[in-house]
């Protein structure tokens, strides 16, 4: 009697693709009953048109399906067949495309880096039986590449006087009262302290972005070690809704570190194979 085949996945490949769709999908739903709202309610009640659309980029229903229809990665958790991992990767890809084409919800960055992520793990997932050092490191340089893209956008964006001197960081922390730190900084520090404080903070943010956008070049570790702790700073002065164009890209430098470490495994153990041979 012939045993059923199993599929031999690396279980550090398996590691690192449910950590890059559980924080995609932290990302995803983390503005859910602002997304739920507008795209069931307002989107019905109060229809846009722009003929700069096709009609089925104005659809609601487009939008409805689009935002709910990754909840069908959740499988990836009860699983490890290759095959499911690479429907969730396909999925995720496929929504966050139609919402990043929408005209509902072209302009909002959450589907940009959702879009890119998810086109990493379409990638990752097609491949992820093999446990070659080229394919850790080009799982890994291709993740730092997209990291790359997402923040060179906004260091580029950031290169103005208004920025680097922090008056447009000032104002909005002032005038829009978010960020986890925001309300204890307000009620012990007076606003000209504050706005000091922000000439240094958006420097350091420009600085953080553009060393970010250079993430190819820098060897990986160094950039999980900054660019992780960096990324959640964020909300200490931002709305903490910030997280769903971030999250997404923390999992995916969370999940080359899990290669690297399955890498370092390999090799030692080679190394052991070769030292005392059976």
């Amino acid at each position: 009697m012939s045993l059923p085949s199993v599929e031999l996945i690396p279980e550090r490949s398996i590691m690192a693709a449910r950590i890059v769709v559980a924080l995609w999908l932290v990302g995803w739903t983390s503005k859910c009953v602002l997304f739920m709202e507008y795209f069931f309610k307002t989107l019905v009640s109060h229809p846009m048109v722009n003929d700069f659309f096709p009609v089925f980029f104005r659809s609601a229903l487009v939008a409805q399906v689009a935002y709910l229809l990754p909840l069908l990665a959740l499988c990836v958790f009860v699983t490890r067949r290759r095959a499911w991992f690479c429907l969730a990767a396909v999925v995720m890809t496929v929504s966050s495309a139609l919402l990043l084409l929408h005209q509902d919800s072209a302009n909002d960055a959450t589907f940009e880096t959702s879009f890119w992520v998810g086109a990493w793990l379409v990638w990752f997932t097609w491949s992820m039986r093999r446990s070659d050092a080229d394919f850790l490191a080009h799982a890994r340089s291709l993740a730092l590449c997209v990291v790359a893209i997402q923040f060179c956008g906004g260091f580029v964006g950031k290169l103005t006087s208004e920025y680097w001197s922090g008056q447009v960081l000032a104002d909005m922390f002032m005038e829009q009262k978010q960020g986890l730190a925001a309300s204890w900084v307000r009620a012990h520090f007076d606003e000209a302290t504050i706005r000091i404080w922000f000439q240094w903070i958006s420097k350091c943010l420009i600085v953080g972005e553009g060393a970010l956008a250079l993430a190819p070049l820098l060897p990986y570790r160094l950039v999980c070690y900054t660019g992780i702790p960096f990324m959640l700073s964020f909300a200490l002065f931002k709305t903490w809704m910030i997280y769903s164009v971030l999250s997404c890209l923390i999992g995916l430098l969370i999940a080359g570190w899990i290669l690297i470490a399955q890498e370092v495994a390999d090799t030692d153990s080679a190394s052991l194979r070769r030292k005392y041979p059976m």
